[in-house]
């Protein structure tokens, strides 16, 4: 399917099983379950919820990749992201970063013993020069608030 079919149908809504054509907002924090310790596939809307997992199912067939996740704010993408690197791991960030980026690298992450570079990412040169035996990436956002 090109992009325009998949934006509409890479992940048709059979999920909700009463044949809605637009998939549902499921608003509902808690899900019923079966029986006590029975667990179900939602069961708590901060865990899964099938309006997510729509969209996050309908990303993944877009990009056609695997999986995709979906995360309330952007900070918790990146807090997400981070945990992916060990604590002697080196990142070389752009240093034109939102406040709270900016704040979790120097204020979380290095406490926990990641290295940060902090470069105008559009500097090629400046970045290849930093790469290292413990860069594990480089970060950076775009458009970057507030100059974007």
């Amino acid at each position: 399917m090109e992009f325009d079919t998949l934006c509409l149908h890479a992940n048709n809504n059979k999920e909700n099983g009463y044949g809605a054509i637009a998939t549902p907002i499921y608003q509902s924090a808690t899900f019923v379950h079966g029986g006590l310790e029975e667990n179900s596939e939602y069961s708590y809307s901060r865990l899964s919820n099938p309006t997510r997992v729509h969209l996050e199912n309908t990303v993944a067939a877009l990009e056609r990749g695997t999986t995709a996740f979906a995360f309330s704010s952007g900070m918790a993408a990146i807090s997400t992201v981070m945990k992916l690197f060990a604590s002697s791991d080196h990142i070389i960030a752009s240093d034109d970063l939102y406040g709270g980026s900016l704040r979790l690298f120097r204020n979380v992450n290095t406490a926990e013993g990641m290295r940060f570079d902090f470069v105008n990412t559009g500097d090629l040169k400046t970045v290849e020069s930093l790469i290292g035996e413990h860069t594990k990436a480089i970060y950076a956002e775009t458009p970057t608030n507030p100059l974007m």
